[in-house]
C-alpha cells in the first residue's frame, strides 16, 4: 500500500514537473516568436510626402535596422531606431536617399529587423507622381530638338520671365524622379538659355521645368532621349560574362579575347533603363586577353543588362548579355585577375 502511494505521488510530481516545463516552454516560445508588425502610412503617398513607419512587437529597448527596397530592387539603409519599453517605434521621414528632389514612382518595400529578437517584418507603399505647377501661358519654353541620342546636347530657350529674374531648373527623368539643376538668370528682356548635355543617361521621355522665382511663372519643355553609340568599333572581340544570370550579392566572371597585347580595355554596362555606367579599365595580357570578377551588390538594379568591352587602341569591341535578379548582402568591386 505504501509502495502504491509512493508511486502515485511520484507520478503526480512528474506530471506537475512536465506541466511546468510545458508552461515555461510555451512562455519562452511566445516571447521569442511573438508576432511583430510594421506599417507605413500613407500607403499611397506622392513624391516627397513624409512617410511614417510604425513598428510593434519587438523587444523592449531593442535596436531595429530599417532598410528600403526601391522599385528597381536596389536596396538602401534608412535608419537604426530604438524601440520603447513596449517594443514599439515610430519613425517619420521623407523617402529620398539618392539626393533627388523627388524619388522615382513605383512600389517601395520597407524591412525592419530586430537585432536582438531576430524578428523581421515588411511594409510596402506605392509612390505616385507629385503634382507640380502647370506651364504658364505667359512663358514660351522649348528645346532646340525634341529627340536626341545619348551624348546629345539639348539647348533650351525661354521667354516671358522678369528682367534679371532668377529661374530655378529641375529635370524629370523617365522613372519620374526629379533632380535639381540649380538656377539661371534671365536677361534684360526676360529670356533664358540653358544647355543640357545628356551622356549615358536613361533613355525615355524627360521634362525640364524652368520656374521664375519672382514672377511665379513656369515653363516646361519635354524631350526624348534615344539610345546612342559613342564608340566606333573597328574590329570584333569576344566577351563572356558568367553565369548568364545571378542574384545581387554574387560575383560575375569576365573573360575576353581579341584585343591587342597590353592595351587598355574599358568595360561599361548598359543598365535595364538604358543608362550606361563605367565599370573599369583593364590592361590586356600578352595574348590580348583579360580576366576579371565583378561583385554585384544590393544597389545594382535587377533586370537584363549588357556589358561592353572596348579596346582603346585597337578599336575592338565585344558585348555580353547578363541577367541580374534580387538577392541579399553587402559588398562591391571589380577585381582584375592576373
Amino acid at each position: 500500500m505504501q509502495i502504491q502511494h509512493y508511486l502515485n505521488l511520484k507520478r503526480t510530481v512528474a506530471v506537475c514537473f512536465a506541466g511546468t516545463l510545458a508552461l515555461i516552454f510555451a512562455l519562452w516560445s511566445w516571447s521569442s516568436f511573438a508576432a511583430a508588425s510594421l506599417t507605413a502610412s500613407p500607403h499611397n503617398p506622392q513624391q516627397n510626402d513624409t512617410v511614417t513607419l510604425v513598428g510593434n512587437g519587438f523587444s523592449p529597448s531593442e535596436t531595429v535596422s530599417v532598410w528600403i527596397t526601391y522599385p528597381d530592387y536596389t536596396v538602401y539603409a534608412v535608419a537604426e531606431v530604438q524601440t520603447n519599453d513596449n517594443g514599439s517605434f515610430s519613425y517619420p521621414y521623407v523617402p529620398d536617399f539618392l539626393g533627388a528632389t523627388f524619388s522615382p514612382t513605383g512600389r517601395y518595400t520597407y524591412t525592419a529587423f530586430g537585432q536582438t529578437s531576430g524578428r523581421e517584418v515588411y511594409a510596402s507603399i506605392d509612390v505616385a507622381i507629385g503634382q507640380g505647377a502647370a506651364a504658364s501661358q505667359q512663358v514660351s519654353f522649348s528645346a532646340d530638338i525634341s529627340q536626341g541620342h545619348q551624348g546629345s546636347r539639348f539647348v533650351f530657350r525661354g521667354s516671358g520671365y522678369g528682367p534679371g529674374e532668377e529661374v530655378a531648373l529641375w529635370l524629370r527623368y523617365p522613372d519620374n524622379r526629379v533632380t535639381d539643376l540649380g538656377r539661371t538668370t534671365a536677361g534684360s528682356e526676360g529670356i533664358i538659355e540653358y544647355v543640357l548635355a545628356m551622356g549615358g543617361a536613361p533613355v525615355g521621355n524627360y521634362a525640364l521645368t524652368a520656374y521664375g522665382l519672382r514672377s511665379d511663372r513656369t515653363g516646361i519643355a519635354e524631350f526624348e532621349l534615344l539610345p546612342g553609340d559613342r564608340t566606333h568599333a573597328r574590329s570584333e572581340a569576344t566577351l563572356n560574362v558568367g553565369p548568364d544570370a545571378s542574384a545581387q550579392h554574387s560575383h560575375a566572371a569576365f573573360s575576353a579575347s581579341g584585343f591587342q597585347a597590353g592595351e587598355v580595355v574599358t568595360i561599361w554596362v548598359t543598365m535595364p533603363d538604358g543608362s550606361t555606367r563605367w565599370i573599369g579599365d583593364i590592361v590586356a595580357n600578352n595574348n590580348g586577353s583579360l580576366y576579371a570578377t565583378l561583385y554585384l551588390n544590393e544597389r545594382d538594379p535587377v533586370g537584363p543588362r549588357v556589358y561592353t568591352a572596348f579596346g582603346n587602341r585597337s578599336g575592338a569591341r565585344a558585348t555580353a548579355n547578363y541577367q541580374l535578379v534580387p538577392g541579399s548582402g553587402w559588398h562591391t568591386g571589380l577585381v582584375h585577375e592576373q
